[in-house]
Formats: C-alpha cells, sequence, structure tokens
C-alpha cells in the first residue's frame, strides 16, 4: 500500500510543476485518474493497517453498547444495512471513500488553481491519516471542506446543512462551530491582533493547568472522551500521535500561520477565502494546544482540520517567488512526514 501511495505522490508532485501550463481538460482528466486509485486503496487496504480492526469490530457488533458509544449513528446504521444485504466491512471501506475522497479532489478544484500542489500537502500528509485510517473524520472534513464556499458566500442554510451531515459522520466536527460565526468576517487590524495572540494565550492557558475538556459537554460524546483519556493514560496511541519530531513541525505550523496573517492582504487578493482558511488553522492550532494532555484528541482535532493545510499550504505561491521553490519545500516536508510515519508504524505498530 505504501508503495502505491508514495507512487501516486512522486506523480503529483510532477504534475504540480507543469500544472500552470496543462489546460484544464487535462487536470480533469489527470485528476479523476488519481481519484479512482485512491478509492481504490483506501477500500482495499490491508486489515493490519492502524483502525482497520477496530472498524471491523465496529461493523460486525454494531449494536453493542460500547460501539454505540464509540461510533456516530450513520457507521452503525451502515453497517446494519450492509450486513443484511451480506456485506462484510469492505463495503464500509468503499462507500466511505467514495464519499470522502471525490469531494475533496472537487473542492480542490473550486478553490485553489493549483489542486495538484494542494494534493501535495493531502497525499503527503492527510489522505494516509483521513481516508485510509480515521475513515470517518475522512468523511466529516470534506463536508467541512465543502461549506467553505457557501459559508464565504453567506448562503448560511446550506452550510448549516453541510456542518449537521459532518458532524453525523464524526462528532468531532462539532468543534468547527466557531468558524461559522466568525470565519467570513474579513480580517482587519483588529482580526490580526486576536488571530496574532491567540496562540500566545493558549499555550499560556495549557502552562496554566486549564482543562479544554471542561469546555466540551458530555451527553452523546462522553464515552468517546473516556476513550480518548484511557489510551492517553495507557500511552497506546501517544506515538501516532507525538513522534519524535513533533516540535519541529509544530513550530513550523505556528511559523506559517504568522506568515500568512502577516500578508494576509496579498493572499485575500488571489484567495477570497483567506480569511475562514487563516481562522481554521488557528483553531486547529489552538486544539493541538489546549488538548495536549490528551494526545490523541488533541492530534485528531488537529488533524480534522488537516484538510484545509492543503488549501492554505497553496497560498505560499503567492507569496514566494520563485515558485518551484514552495512545491520543491512542501514535497520534500510532507515526503519526510509520510516516510516517518510509515517507519514508525512498521517499528513502533
Amino acid at each position: 500500500m505504501d508503495i502505491l501511495i508514495l507512487s501516486i505522490f512522486a506523480i503529483v508532485v510532477v504534475l504540480s510543476f507543469i500544472e500552470d501550463y496543462m489546460p484544464a481538460w487535462q487536470k480533469v482528466i489527470l485528476l479523476f485518474s488519481i481519484c479512482i486509485a485512491l478509492i481504490f486503496i483506501a477500500t482495499f487496504k490491508p486489515m493490519t493497517t492502524a483502525d482497520a480492526r477496530n472498524y471491523e469490530r465496529y461493523f460486525y457488533f454494531n449494536d453493542s453498547i460500547l460501539i454505540e458509544t464509540l461510533t456516530e449513528p450513520t457507521y452503525r446504521y451502515l453497517s446494519r444495512l450492509f450486513l443484511l444485504f451480506g456485506f462484510d466491512v469492505i463495503a464500509i471501506f468503499f462507500t466511505y471513500a467514495l464519499i470522502a475522497i471525490p469531494i475533496k479532489l472537487t473542492f480542490f478544484w473550486k478553490l485553489t488553481p493549483f489542486v495538484f500542489t494542494a494534493m501535495i500537502v493531502y497525499i503527503g500528509i492527510y489522505y494516509p491519516m483521513q481516508d485510509v485510517v480515521q475513515i470517518r473524520s475522512g468523511v466529516a472534513a470534506a463536508f467541512l471542506l465543502w461549506s467553505i464556499i457557501p459559508l464565504q458566500e453567506k448562503r448560511y442554510l446550506q452550510a448549516t446543512v453541510l456542518f449537521i451531515v459532518a458532524t453525523l459522520f464524526h462528532y468531532s466536527s462539532l468543534v468547527f462551530l466557531p468558524i461559522f460565526f466568525v470565519g467570513n468576517m474579513e480580517i482587519n487590524k483588529y482580526w490580526k491582533w486576536i488571530l496574532g495572540i491567540t496562540i500566545p494565550i493558549c499555550i499560556l492557558l495549557y502552562l496554566a493547568g486549564f482543562g479544554a475538556l471542561n469546555l466540551i459537554p458530555g451527553g452523546a460524546i462522553e464515552g468517546k472522551l473516556e476513550h480518548y483519556k484511557e489510551v492517553s493514560e495507557t500511552g497506546v496511541g501517544v506515538g501516532e500521535a507525538y513522534i519524535p519530531y513533533k516540535q519541529i513541525t509544530f513550530l513550523g505550523e505556528i511559523v506559517l500561520l504568522y506568515v500568512f496573517i502577516f500578508f494576509y492582504e496579498t493572499i485575500h487578493r488571489h484567495c477570497r477565502y483567506a480569511p475562514i482558511l487563516i481562522k481554521v488553522l488557528v483553531l486547529e492550532m489552538s486544539f493541538l494546544i489546549l488538548f495536549a494532555d490528551i494526545e490523541v484528541l488533541g492530534k485528531r482535532l488537529h488533524d480534522l482540520f488537516g484538510i484545509f493545510d492543503a488549501i492554505a499550504f497553496t497560498c505560499l505561491l503567492y507569496i514566494i517567488r520563485p515558485r518551484y521553490v514552495v512545491r520543491i519545500g512542501l514535497a520534500a516536508f510532507c515526503l519526510v512526514h509520510y516516510l516517518v510515519h510509515m517507519f514508525h508504524d512498521i517499528y513502533f505498530p
């Protein structure tokens, strides 16, 4: 599987260097072909893949009280439907991939002219994480990405429907709610100050022992929170959340965030969705900091919004010249990120 993903990654990197000169019809054909390949890989992944056995258990024991606390209604009802017709867990993998991946690639096309540059970040970091491993989160992220356009255009009913659908696929989508209230507000000098001081404030709150879990209501997600606590306390999953180079990537994301804030006017001239993208970056970094005590939860909330990074990072092409420097940098970082995770999963499963 890793060889297939890395092969597609290499193809996308090459395409990113020539995408400025390609006609639209060629891009569409290539995107469609890559989409089919990605759906195939996500559907027929080895059952040794992280979380695959868990999803298989959720599938066959969907009426268990424990499973009801760990999964959303959409997963349980789809499992019952597929079991009724004699399908196995592969049907779930195929359905979730068929929903999530085409939506993401479609809105890469709509949200940025540098679609293959966005694909570098997506395939190198978030495709394995969301659409191969955390498949429920992957579908939720797709609908949240879809909501950017109606939200920016103030079509709030459509945006609300997409938000509800995302939440039905993964409860963690609830943390996207602040973006619905302030996401499409223009970033003026006051907003720049607010966004600029948010990360330092979150760090200070964390150091002061602030418990971010107190902000989340119990009820339907209480069982999931307890599950994340147990995982963190027992050490299971910590390697997934914080591997040795985490400090470098964390600092790198913060630096990029402040670069985007500083060059906001330049970016906004080319990307009308910049206000939402920058605020999402601030939100995802804030959750990573505030939930650091429950490492798996903090990382997964951060990664839920990671699909927005694929679009946001293409904005570097508007502020850095020559553009091939950005593409080389993104390709190198994403390749290292993938390889580190791949070898970590092999030697520290």
